[in-house]
């Protein structure tokens, strides 16, 4: 199995607007990258928002669904911490390969109490190495250069995962950390109309000697290892929304939205890679005071398959009758009394979309080592369609073990 995989980074903090129309939203996206991460900060989260929320798929990640649902990607996860938003989507044909899904999220508005501020992280294994997305939202404005500092270390010693030899952020194989950093530049380095000036003659290079970003990770008072690419697009925060990249003079601009990203380094070869190919701003995606920033990047992972559950073919049967599904386990595979079964529709777009369900495991088949047929009870699948059943892991985030070809759920015979 080729090794080699390209993963879209987007962050952006969208100031509580609505989603774009999907036609427009889709140009954000890198549609022939294998993963697609998009963070997002000050999703609208009154407290209305926060109940739908609770009982409906938020609005962004339901738009962003219907802008990426035509290129084959699937959401494997979102978490949502108040207005801090991380959705993470594969080609369908990476499923099986994501596994052991964890998430965890800290808050750091209100000293600790509040999640207005902060950062959620989905972490996976791939193909033999480990990665961990963070997005995060740090302390704004000028002159809390230390408290964006603190922040990022009060993430880092609060977020713990329970994967072996994995329990913090730090120690992931590949870690991508986007989000509104809110790092300025230096306070009384420049005013907001010399900044402007400098920027309307593109004269970029003596404001990023001042980015505070830059300098942190140099003097490695925080974000110490990781790595950006070359910032060749103007600041992305503050515009007037909806302008013509007027920035608004009531604040300095600064590159607050950003993408770095990390290869864990031991006395062992490192087998893994990150190269990114292209890193920009979305200046025509001006509904927020800010600007999107996406970053693809082309990552090299250790290899290797992942070993599945497989399935015999699955033949059509009428929608009020009862049928058998032979699944196999491979070698050494550890069956548990909470797997699942899953049934999906055919062209399924979230993990979460699973029409039904039911446990494993079925009746072992004596004379196929590893075997097991379970039984669908009638009436289970009553809409008539072509669908797909998945075999899942037994802790939530839930990971795809193996799945099925298509098969065909006809009406009543």
């Amino acid at each position: 199995m080729d090794n080699s995989l390209s993963v879209n980074i987007i962050t952006w903090n969208v100031a509580t607007v609505q989603p774009p129309p999907p036609g427009k939203l889709a140009t954000l996206f890198n549609m022939e990258a294998d993963l697609i991460a998009i963070g997002l900060q000050e999703v609208k989260s009154q407290p209305a928002d926060r109940v739908y929320a609770s009982m409906y798929e938020d609005v962004w990640t339901s738009a962003i669904r219907g802008a990426m649902y035509k290129n084959d990607y699937v959401l494997v996860h979102s978490i949502r911490l108040v207005g801090i938003l991380l959705s993470f989507f594969c080609k369908r044909s990476h499923l099986i390969s994501i596994q052991n899904i964890e998430t965890s999220y800290t808050r750091t508005g209100l000293k600790g109490y509040w999640g207005n501020k902060g950062a959620v992280s989905i972490r996976f294994n791939l193909m033999g190495s480990s990665i961990c997305l963070v997005n995060s939202h740090l302390t704004p404005h000028d002159d809390n250069l230390q408290k964006r500092i603190n922040d990022y270390y009060s993430i880092i010693d609060s977020q713990t995962f329970q994967s072996e030899k994995i329990s913090s952020i730090l120690d992931h194989d590949l870690v991508f950390w986007f989000g509104d950093l809110n790092f300025r530049l230096a306070t009384n380095s420049f005013s907001s109309k010399e900044i402007i000036n400098l920027l309307n003659s593109n004269d970029t290079e003596g404001l990023l000697l001042e980015d505070e970003l830059n300098q942190v990770m140099f003097q490695n008072s925080a974000f110490t290892g990781f790595k950006e690419s070359k910032i060749s697009f103007k600041p992305t925060y503050k515009f007037i929304p909806e302008s013509e990249q007027i920035y608004d003079e009531k604040r300095r601009p600064a590159w607050t939205d950003r993408i770095i990203h990390k290869i864990f380094v031991d006395s062992k070869k490192s087998y893994e890679e990150i190269t990114c190919k292209n890193y920009q701003s979305h200046p025509d995606m001006n509904f927020s005071d800010h600007l999107p920033v996406s970053g693809l990047f082309h990552i090299k992972v250790k290899g290797g398959s992942v070993p599945q559950v497989s399935f015999d073919p699955i033949s059509p049967w009428s929608s009020d009758s009862s049928a058998k599904i032979v699944y196999h386990l491979p070698a050494n595979f550890e069956p548990s009394p909470y797997h699942w079964i899953a049934f999906f529709l055919e062209g399924f777009t979230s993990l979460n979309d699973y029409v039904t369900w039911q446990w494993v495991p079925g009746k072992h088949l004596t004379d196929r080592p590893g075997t097991y047929e379970t039984e669908v009870s009638r009436g289970a699948l009553r809409n008539p369609a072509k669908y797909v059943v998945a075999y899942m892991s037994e802790k939530s985030p839930y990971s795809i073990l193996g799945i099925s070809s298509t098969f065909e759920v006809t009406d009543l015979a």
